[in-house]
């Protein structure tokens, strides 16, 4: 509705987990480091922790681009609301490109050995990814470790990424998973973005959906407002700030003002959030600081590329030969390869 009215190609605050408008803020670039470098290591089960909201699911389909056309096969499972150890079994298989086997776990377990091992043999790094992680259940989590520990040559023949809320630390140190506990050698945090990064978050989002790179459409202290009411959560970030373009748009107003704010989150029954108030100055000079810098955050965007220094960590994982890594599917391991 108001994507004309501000010279937008398309909605930049959707709520669906998009990639291309991934802001690489410092916590986002420490968590994909360290996913990147737990598959490229084959250090078995990375867990990767953070609030609801702050951009996992996100960051796991980010992660899955990078790893394109490298030697790394994965089956992701994006709502693991298993109660079988069977179901869990099929959608791993199935996230392979491993059909048609609907059997017990002992032969499902068989069958996924002998991909391993042929993954192995081709010099292939298979991964499974489960988002929502906090969601497995005890036994689903038991699974998991039993199946880390299959190894061949001194390498874990499985690589696990955990993206979880932070409750998931609180199943971990249960005494019934310690031994899963001791066995995550990679663990990182999502943060929320601080008041400095949620300004360059919306407008990096408003000038990749096509905003004249020439004009701010949200004044800093807007911006402050929408900080302190989301604590720097992208996922309230969006919300507050489609409904505030919507709003500005129904009163003709080119520009997002503190008002507007205060009424959205009113209209959204928001809450201050206490880290964001306890240090109203502090919060008030980051994002000035940020708007100080507006060619700066432009000349990121122009550029649309994902940092070098992430890049580094797949450099060595180009698949061989520029064979795809999911050409090596079910029928050689139905061949018995």
């Amino acid at each position: 509705m108001y994507l004309d009215f501000f010279g937008l190609k398309e909605n930049p605050f959707n709520l669906v987990s998009d990639p291309r408008f991934l802001y690489y803020s410092e916590s986002h670039c420490d968590a994909m480091s360290h996913l990147l470098y737990g598959v490229r290591e084959r250090k078995g089960i990375i867990l990767m922790l953070g609030e609801a909201g702050t951009g996992k699911t996100t960051l796991v389909r980010a992660t899955l681009e990078m790893l394109q056309s490298t030697r790394v096969t994965t089956s992701v499972i994006l709502n693991p609301i298993l109660s079988k150890t069977e179901e869990f079994f099929e959608a791993m298989l199935r996230g392979f490109g491993l059909d048609g086997f609907r059997s017990n776990n002992v032969e499902m377990l068989d069958v996924l050995q002998r991909f391993l091992r042929q993954q192995q043999r081709r010099n292939l790094i298979p991964v499974l990814i489960v988002d929502e992680a906090q969601e497995l259940t005890r036994p689903l989590l038991e699974q998991i470790r039993m199946l880390s520990n299959l190894e061949a040559d001194g390498q874990k023949l499985l690589q696990f990424v955990l993206a979880s809320q932070p409750e998931m630390s609180e199943k971990l140190d249960t005494f019934e998973l310690r031994a899963l506990r001791q066995r995550i050698v990679v663990r990182c945090r999502l943060k929320p973005l601080n008041a400095k990064e949620s300004w360059q978050y919306l407008h990096s989002r408003l000038i990749f959906a096509g905003a004249d790179k020439q004009r701010s459409i949200f004044q800093p202290e807007a911006v402050e407002v929408m900080y302190t009411f989301s604590g720097g959560i992208p996922r309230l970030l969006n919300s507050i700030a489609d409904n505030c373009l919507l709003a500005a748009y129904a009163r003709n107003v080119a520009q997002v003002d503190p008002i507007t704010v205060h009424q959205v989150v009113e209209h959204l029954e928001l809450t201050e959030v206490a880290v964001a108030t306890g240090s109203a100055a502090a919060v008030h000079q980051d994002v000035m600081r940020a708007s100080s810098s507006w060619q700066e955050v432009v000349s990121d965007i122009k550029s649309g590329q994902v940092p070098e220094a992430l890049k580094q960590f797949v450099e060595n994982l180009q698949a061989p030969n520029h064979m795809k890594p999911e050409q090596a599917l079910s029928a050689a391991v139905r061949r018995g390869e």
